[in-house]
């Protein structure tokens, strides 16, 4: 099959979005098929796009509102043999088919139309973003969802749900004397980390025990996360790092938030520790099958405070390392090809 993935946002950004395309993309063309990414994300210095087993296109349209989006649609529309050339069109969310796409889908009729929604656009849900994915799942005939959360929010169409897989298959990683909590992700208020590390400090002062935090990662809370250092709680803030593979390595305890993040802190054997002090967060993490037998979660600030306590004061530790053998065991299930092969029957379905 011809499968074109059309995604606003791709490597070298950095993004669960942007990873999950990248890996369907590599297992769909592993599997044979002629696969496409198209986005208007930049390449970038030190990115290559012929290295990759797929073909990347990358576009640009001028930024004059409320006259980009005709630019887009004038770009859709010179490219319209590409499409129905094409037997899947599988788009990312609903920006690239609303925004991008939209006049060209009563014109281009013969492809299979596919849609992934990656995840939620704000919290509190509004009601234009329930009207606009509501539309992209009428429009398409195969309906995928990143976690059953989800469905449970916006209440459209879906007929599959999957977490992802790993972006690297790291190996067992060894379990570091120091007290030391490791992390990878955004440093933004909704990956809650910002309480987490408050907790830290609060607790490593209380109990005058040495506690380290080590990040991967940048964004506007860094500052306020330095800040909360002292002589009991150390933190190191690396900035972004291509591979945050040091960080992983020389932890204890690893902090994460997303689901390619949680999975990727599930291949290294270590303990995966979550902050969901939200609602949506809740959700989020809940839609993980079985996922009170896999991580640590809090969902209080007193949850927060009493985990941090037996983390670091090695209370929990029988516990901690019972789920991280059990999450190794979950992790080496989830694969990309596994994800590629469901994609495959829901595309044939609309092909037959």
């Amino acid at each position: 099959m011809r499968i074109i993935h059309i995604a606003n946002h791709f490597l070298p950004d950095a993004g669960g979005v942007q990873w999950s395309v990248l890996r369907t993309a590599e297992a769909l063309a592993a599997r044979g098929h002629d696969v496409t990414v198209l986005t208007e994300t930049a390449a970038g210095e030190d990115w290559r796009d012929d290295s990759l087993p797929f073909h990347v296109i990358r576009f640009r349209v001028p930024l004059r509102r409320p006259l980009t989006r005709l630019f887009y649609w004038r770009w859709m529309w010179r490219h319209r043999r590409l499409f129905s050339s094409a037997d899947i069109l599988h788009f990312h969310d609903y920006t690239p088919l609303i925004h991008w796409f939209l006049p060209l889908r009563a014109i281009v009729r013969g492809p299979h139309y596919a849609i992934t929604f990656h995840g939620y656009e704000h919290w509190p849900i509004r009601w234009r973003h329930r009207l606009l994915r509501a539309l992209a799942a009428r429009m398409c005939t195969s309906r995928f969802a990143v976690g059953t959360y989800v469905r449970e929010l916006y209440r459209h169409p879906v007929d599959a749900v999957y977490l992802g897989a790993p972006v690297h298959r790291r190996p067992e990683l060894p379990l570091p004397e120091i007290r030391r909590f490791g992390y990878a992700g955004r440093l933004e208020t909704d990956t809650e980390i910002l309480p987490f590390a408050a907790a830290l400090a609060e607790v490593s002062r209380a109990q005058d025990i040495d506690v380290q935090l080590d990040i991967a990662g940048d964004g506007s809370l860094r500052g306020r996360i330095e800040d909360l250092a002292h002589a009991r709680f150390h933190v190191h803030v690396r900035g972004i790092l291509v591979d945050p593979l040091p960080v992983l390595r020389d932890a204890r305890w690893l902090i994460a938030t997303g689901f390619l993040g949680i999975l990727e802190a599930f291949t290294t054997g270590k303990s995966v520790i979550v902050p969901a002090l939200s609602d949506i967060r809740g959700q989020y993490v809940r839609s993980i099958p079985d996922h009170e037998t896999l991580m640590t979660v809090a969902e209080t600030q007193d949850e927060l405070r009493v985990l941090s306590e037996g983390i670091v004061t090695g209370r929990l530790e029988a516990q901690l390392e019972q789920r991280a053998q059990a999450a190794l065991r979950f992790v080496s299930e989830q694969t990309w090809d596994n994800i590629a092969v469901m994609l495959e029957s829901h595309y044939r379905r609309g092909t037959a």
